[in-house]
């Protein structure tokens, strides 16, 4: 995987420390011009990289606009609530536009192994509805908000899963895990914003927050459908 997006890599580890040091009081300042880069530099190299005529891929470069889109409106979240709820509606569009690029993969072989998203259902829905039962009373005003974001990313995590033997297995495992590493990200965000603000927060949230678009990015560079058999 690296050896075949070694330069990439190399500029986003960069963008990923960049982003990493502006969680420091010293270096926030800097946070309107780094934070952006994350889904700038993903969204151009997929352009660069992937057949863009391929509706998957589409759906995907449209999940990290929307994403960029989320990350500006975080950005002034301190300042004005709205600015987090403008960023919850955006992520929420992220993540329906990578649900219906996962699903398309499903669509193409339903009778393919349904193993792991069968797996991704039973653990996302304990998580789910564990997680939310937890932090409901700490939500307030953001129930319903936060209940449909929860429900529309255990979607996408799960789709992630059912793409399993419909995919080659380096696409099928990048996508897997960037789903994964979305939902410990806006865990801890939501932890972190409604429940208790904990210590080095911003940097558990960003890191795997990049992470996850980074593995997802790669995964559609990557995608290879698998014939019928």
């Amino acid at each position: 995987m690296l050896k075949n997006h070694k330069k990439f890599t190399l500029i986003f580890s960069v963008i990923v420390i960049l982003n990493l040091l502006v969680q420091s009081a010293l270096f926030q300042e800097y946070v309107l011009f780094i934070k952006p880069l994350i889904c700038i530099s993903l969204g151009a190299y997929l352009y660069m990289q992937a057949n863009m005529n391929v509706g998957f891929n589409r759906l995907v470069f449209a999940g990290l606009l929307f994403s960029l889109f989320g990350d500006s409106f975080l950005m002034f979240a301190s300042s004005d609530v709205y600015f987090f709820l403008y960023g919850l509606v955006s992520f929420l569009l992220a993540h329906i536009v990578y649900s219906m690029a996962f699903f398309r993969d499903f669509k193409n072989n339903p009778q393919a192994s349904k193993y792991y998203g069968h797996l991704m259902l039973f653990v996302m829905g304990v998580f789910s509805l564990s997680y939310y039962s937890w932090i409901r009373d700490y939500l307030n005003d953001f129930r319903i908000p936060v209940m449909a974001y929860m429900f529309v990313i255990s979607i996408m995590a799960i789709l992630a899963g059912y793409r399993y033997k419909r995919v080659n297995l380096l696409s099928f495992r990048l996508i897997y895990f960037g789903a994964l590493f979305f939902v410990i990200s806006d865990s801890a965000l939501a932890y972190n914003k409604f429940v208790e603000p904990f210590s080095f927060s911003g940097v558990l949230i960003m890191a795997t927050y990049m992470i996850a678009q980074y593995l997802i990015t790669i995964g559609a560079i990557e995608r290879k459908v698998e014939a019928l058999k």
